[in-house]
């Protein structure tokens, strides 16, 4: 029999990575968390982002390496834990340009966690170059001891990633043992990522209670799983198990935080309290904590122990973390702020323990800024070659500008006359091959916004086709709401004159009427599903009753150019999936895979088109 991660339960105790300190043991412990969880390679700021700060209207940087850094030194204290719930890298160009260097890894080592465990994202690039990718973590530049963290997979001798995770670890903090288990969200990470055939995955639920079990013979009674599960199923989980104390989550991007808070200051849609607290198997109490996504937040977790280490009180803050300089966006301003305004905008945030105004930590921003200006750099690498003219349209016909280069009465003007966007279908099919599981894939014309023309393709004409922050979601979809979907959007082209509504699609064709009643203006609808291999099955009318994977960017799946069909597919967790892949990203990884295969974008086949036929608006 192959020897295998599992196998090893030996406990081993080890100092915190970072943090350690002792003291005597005392009757009652009081632990913090400082965590994050899906940063998805989003190592810079995000923004500036539009706030309402006190009553001021202002733009601000949020979030980034440098900015957590600083929070994390600042809420240290001498019982402290630093988790990372999972889904590092991927997503942004700092993954897809510097997979060898993996700026990533060095970013979380200025941080330095404790522990990490390993996200479905993760194995998107193989067991192999996560198995760099976790040396380079526990090795690589500024290494300091973190711990990767996987009780749930299971790897033979041969598997590159093989003795380089544990199960769990259980630390030293201020002269209490802690133990932490990582758990990831196994059905996810083996539809959509790509671990290697010999990988296995066990359940969550019952991975989770047979470490707490070893755990607790071992005598260590305070217990924090550290998962990649999803909210939704941490709640489920912590009332199945006995003994655990403390979930530390990711995976569902979840925003825990004060809603009246968020809705005043117009940024974020929480999912629930910070911390969520419930009852385990026992009736004792849980506390359940994320940090939303792309190191936007620092979540601060506070939880106290009596001497049989059982919770007895949890409480924190989610910590949004705000530049500290604002910007005025006004039209008559300049971008400059009265001092009234920013005394406004100060004396509001210091009012609130979410929102701190946090200087860069300057090792930091130094470190990070060799790769951004490599990353301004590599806009221009070439990753590919395009045989054609990709032109590109809103509606079809409606000669937008952003087709200038395909002038009235050529052979593209005409094709897109009949058939629509050429580039938004050349977008959809990198996203359809981009999400492993999905059959079919849906796009907003209005979202893609340029021509890529015949020759060399650059990284930096790909963020003009794609300049937007996106990401890709999976849809389980029935064929009526795939085609109720496709009817909204073309309803708000026809009734709101919003041409960029207008639907491109891989995988799904039909024709249009426009000046048919809503409900009546697409026929002909034919579908594809992916099968097993990548490859696509035969075309089909589409099967009403039937589910299909949509592919789509999250902008127009919670509803956005009034694709309504799709906001109730898209909040129900059990038939949404978050893919964590970045859109741009995609579409260069799309070009780069075609070149690596001897292959060049080119116009599809009008059979690949999704009109067929188009009959424009009297």
């Amino acid at each position: 029999m192959m020897n295998k991660t599992l196998l090893s339960l030996a406990i081993v105790i080890g100092l915190v990575g970072c943090n350690s300190s002792s003291s005597d043991n005392d009757d009652t412990f009081d632990l913090r968390i400082l965590h994050i969880n899906d940063h998805h390679s989003k190592l810079d700021a995000t923004g500036p982002v539009a706030l309402t700060l006190g009553g001021v209207k202002t733009e601000v940087e949020i979030g980034g390496f440098p900015r957590l850094v600083t929070k994390f030194n600042e809420l240290q204290n001498d019982s402290t834990l630093r988790l990372h719930a999972g889904d590092a890298i991927t997503g942004t160009m700092f993954y897809s340009l510097f997979r060898e260097e993996l700026p990533d890894a060095l970013m979380m080592n200025q941080v330095c966690f404790d522990a990490f465990a390993l996200g479905n994202h993760e194995f998107d690039d193989g067991n192999e170059q996560l198995a760099h990718f976790i040396e380079t973590l526990k090795n690589g530049e500024d290494a300091c001891g973190t711990e990767v963290l996987a009780a749930n997979i299971e790897v033979p001798s041969t598997n590159p990633i093989y003795g380089i995770y544990d199960p769990y670890k259980v630390f030293d903090v201020a002269g209490q043992q802690v133990g932490v288990i990582g758990i990831d969200i196994s059905s996810k990470t083996q539809a959509s990522s790509s671990p290697s055939a010999d990988t296995e995955f066990f359940d969550e639920v019952e991975t989770s209670q047979r470490y707490i079990d070893i755990l607790k013979e071992q005598g260590v009674d305070k217990i924090v799983l550290l998962t990649h599960y999803m909210y939704s199923n941490d709640i489920a989980m912590a009332k199945q198990l006995t003994d655990v104390d403390v979930i530390v989550g990711g995976d569902s991007h979840s925003l825990l935080a004060d809603s009246e808070l968020h809705t005043e200051i117009g940024f974020g849609t929480t999912d629930g309290e910070y911390p969520t607290v419930v009852q385990n198997a026992d009736g004792n109490d849980v506390c359940i904590v994320q940090a939303w996504e792309n190191a936007l937040v620092l979540g601060e977790l506070n939880v106290s122990f009596n001497e049989q280490g059982n919770v007895t009180q949890c409480s924190g803050t989610p910590h949004l973390l705000l530049g500290d300089e604002f910007i005025n966006p006004s039209e008559d301003s300049e971008g400059v702020h009265t001092d009234e305004e920013l005394d406004a905008i100060n004396q509001y945030i210091a009012s609130k323990n979410e929102l701190s105004s946090v200087e860069k930590d300057t090792v930091t921003a130094e470190k990070l800024a060799f790769y951004s200006d490599q990353v301004d750099e590599k806009m221009k690498e070439i990753i590919g070659y395009s045989v054609a003219l990709l032109c590109n349209e809103r509606t079809p016909g409606s000669n937008h500008s952003s087709g200038a280069l395909c002038v009235e009465g050529s052979e593209e003007r005409e094709f897109m006359n009949q058939h629509g966007s050429i580039m938004a279908n050349v977008v959809s099919e990198a996203f359809v091959d981009m999400s492993i599981r999905s059959d079919i894939a849906i796009q907003n014309s209005g979202g893609v916004r340029t021509t890529i023309a015949e020759g060399d393709v650059s990284v930096g004409h790909a963020f003009n086709v794609l300049p937007f922050s996106n990401y890709l979601v999976n849809l389980d979809m029935t064929g009526q709401e795939i085609v109720n979907t496709i009817e909204d959007a073309i309803d708000n082209v026809v009734v709101n004159d919003s041409s960029g509504a207008f639907p491109a699609a891989a995988n799904l064709r039909f024709d249009v009427d426009m000046n048919a009643e809503k409900g009546q203006r697409i026929t002909d609808v034919q579908a594809r599903r992916k099968l097993e291999d990548g490859t696509f099955g035969e075309w089909h009318d589409i099967e009403l009753t039937e589910i299909y994977v949509v592919v789509t960017n999250d902008f127009i799946a919670a509803g956005g150019d009034r694709y309504d069909s799709f906001v109730p597919v898209y909040e129900d967790d059990s038939r949404r999936e978050d893919t964590g892949l970045l859109y741009t990203d995609s579409l260069i990884n799309y070009i780069k895979k075609l070149e690596d295969n001897g292959e060049t974008l080119d116009r599809p086949d009008v059979s690949e088109m999704s009109v067929q036929s188009f009959i424009a608006l009297n």
